[in-house]
């Protein structure tokens, strides 16, 4: 037997307007057009609603079964999002760190190279399905920056794949913007 665990967001659920049962059931469209499986059979008394609302429409052929619908446009965005973010992470991820007498890299200068495709493939498999997630990441990362440079701790920032594999951004999600505090430590 295997077990399936899903982290989802019920804040940025109901912020699409959606209950948790018309997510998963767009979850289950969005399996089903990747050809992928998924283990929740949808319940039709929501098919109407998420028809109302635009996220699925109406194959030829008008039927009330899940295989007569498809996901609309703005049921694609709901799991691919408007926009990719990776760019604005990797640019903002710093390239080098100082330590002692120099400096150690911690990211690729170049988006295009091997290195920066490994970093996207891990990228892609930590906010694959999760658009909110994405903008949540580069938040965390810019509040870490801040508080390492102020604190001149930036030499201890662990390089860009080890920063996503271990979520290091959740350390950061409950800690206060220091752009924002005026009680926070400066540095003179």
């Amino acid at each position: 037997m295997v077990a399936l665990f899903l982290t989802l967001d019920i804040l940025e659920i109901s912020k699409l307007g959606l209950n948790l049962n018309e997510y998963l059931t767009l979850m289950r469209f969005q399996h089903d057009m990747e050809h992928k499986s998924f283990p929740y059979i949808p319940d039709e008394r929501f098919f109407l609603s998420l028809l109302e609302k635009g996220y699925i429409t109406l194959k030829s052929g008008a039927g009330s079964h899940s295989n007569d619908y498809e996901l609309s446009e703005l049921g694609i965005r709901v799991f691919k999002g408007d926009e990719d973010l990776f760019e604005e992470f990797y640019s903002t991820f710093p390239n080098r760190v100082p330590v002692g007498t120099g400096f150690r890299p911690v990211s690729a200068v170049n988006i295009e190279g091997v290195s920066a495709k490994n970093t996207r493939a891990i990228w892609d498999r930590v906010t694959k399905n999760k658009p909110y997630l994405q903008r949540k990441i580069i938040d965390n990362l810019k509040k870490e920056l801040v508080h390492r440079r102020n604190t001149n701790t930036l030499s201890y920032l662990h390089n860009i794949d080890t920063w996503l594999r271990q979520a290091t951004w959740e350390k950061w999600e409950d800690i206060p913007d220091e752009r924002n505090n005026p009680n926070s430590v400066k540095k003179l």
